[in-house]
């Protein structure tokens, strides 16, 4: 195991120097996707490497290898959701927030879609990312394969990813993408080791420009909340929209950021959102770390709150939007949305671009398809759909 004092320097300098203030300062700097370019690709890649990286053992397909890091260490701090080698994903196991630090080594698309599917890795636009270096791997490791098999295993491999999180358009969006360019690059008979770059070099690119969009909406959500008050900040964030949940940049904590940069006491009210815990555990990891003034309540509280506190606005993650706007979010969301809208509080959406699907007309469609047994005597559904009335603002980056 290689120790954060033994990593190359000129790495971890980069990743001080770049990604402690560029990145959190992202939500008032424009063009971070810019930046990110106008470095080299080495760097680019190393932007997404954690500072303290870990030697792993090699996989076990049926229990992925674990690290596990003492949190009450200086660097035992997250530095990203995860981190491509080019042969594999290291992903920090959001299940095991707050308490431990741990992650997961991953090489296979099934392990990738298997963690996203057990919550390992947390939903939300991070997925665009992961999914997208999940295909990567994957056109690494069939290289040696005939054109038949190379296509029908990068096939095989994009099913399996969409399926894990159906709800998180941004998933499907990015493996579709991914799977479209091995497509054509094989048609045009293309060497597999130059597919295997250029679909690396396509996931670098949708990494780039979610810190990017995620950057944009951050300000764009700030500029909207410092219209609502001129008095300290309340808002209600239900689920996560930190860099655990967005990728390299926090669609909501870029938005903080900027309100705080700008003279602006913020507090922020975070809903437990049950049943994964996602708001008391993640996004209060990160808020923390942050040093943001931050409330855990429990969703059953909504009312509560509303009723004996003062509230800004309501901040919810967009996981799937329809044409119609209506909103497909974690569950509890609607909740939410409802009594803000009783108490005459603004509700904010926000969604990158990646999240629009342009399959799903309505709300109807934005449902998942979660079964539970016959006369199951408990149910835990994972997503809510907030009609597009009760969205009193959805922000997405330009165009």
């Amino acid at each position: 195991m290689a120790r954060p004092d033994e990593q190359d320097t000129t790495r971890r300098d980069f990743f001080r120097t770049f990604g402690r203030e560029t990145v959190r300062q992202a939500g008032a700097v424009a063009g971070v996707a810019a930046e990110l370019r106008r470095s080299s690709l080495t760097a680019a890649r190393v932007l997404f490497d954690p500072e303290a990286a870990i030697d792993s053992p090699a996989l076990d397909p049926i229990d992925p290898p674990v690290v596990a890091v003492d949190p009450t260490q200086p660097d035992a701090t997250f530095r990203s959701a995860y981190r491509f080698t080019g042969t594999e994903i290291t992903a920090l196991d959001a299940r095991q927030l707050p308490g431990r630090v741990q992650t997961l080594v991953l090489v296979q698309p099934s392990e990738i879609a298997s963690a996203i599917r057990a919550g390992a890795i947390n939903g939300g636009p991070v997925l665009a990312e992961v999914g997208a270096y999940a295909m990567a791997v994957a056109a690494r490791a069939v290289v040696a394969r005939p054109e038949t098999g190379r296509v029908q295993q990068l096939r095989a491999a994009a099913n399996t990813l969409r399926a894990a999180r159906p709800q998180i358009h941004a998933l499907s969006w990015a493996v579709d993408r991914l799977e479209a360019l091995n497509l054509d690059l094989a048609g045009q008979g293309t060497d597999p080791t130059e597919i295997a770059e250029r679909m690396r070099s396509e996931a670098d690119s949708i990494a780039s420009a979610n810190a990017s969009a995620n950057a944009e909406i951050g300000r764009s959500g700030a500029a909207a909340v410092l219209a609502l008050s001129d008095e300290p900040l309340n808002l209600l964030v239900h689920g996560d929209m930190g860099p655990l949940s967005c990728g390299m940049v926090g669609m909501g904590t870029a938005l903080i950021q900027n309100l705080r940069d700008r003279g602006r006491d913020v507090h922020i009210w975070l809903t437990e959102a049950a049943p994964s815990g996602e708001g008391g555990r993640v996004a209060a990891f990160q808020l923390r770390q942050l040093d943001v003034p931050y409330t855990v309540v429990p969703d059953s509280a909504l009312g509560w709150v509303f009723n004996g506190r003062h509230i800004d606005a309501v901040l919810l993650r967009g996981d799937r939007v329809a044409v119609n706007t209506d909103c497909g979010v974690i569950v509890g969301g609607l909740s939410a949305a409802i009594i803000a809208a009783a108490a005459d509080v603004p509700v904010i959406v926000l969604a990158p671009r990646n999240s629009f699907d342009r399959g799903a007309a309505n709300g109807a469609a934005l449902r998942a398809d979660e079964t539970f047994g016959p006369g199951a005597a408990r149910l835990n559904p994972s997503t809510d759909v907030v009609p597009h009335d009760l969205v009193t603002r959805l922000i997405s980056e330009p165009e």
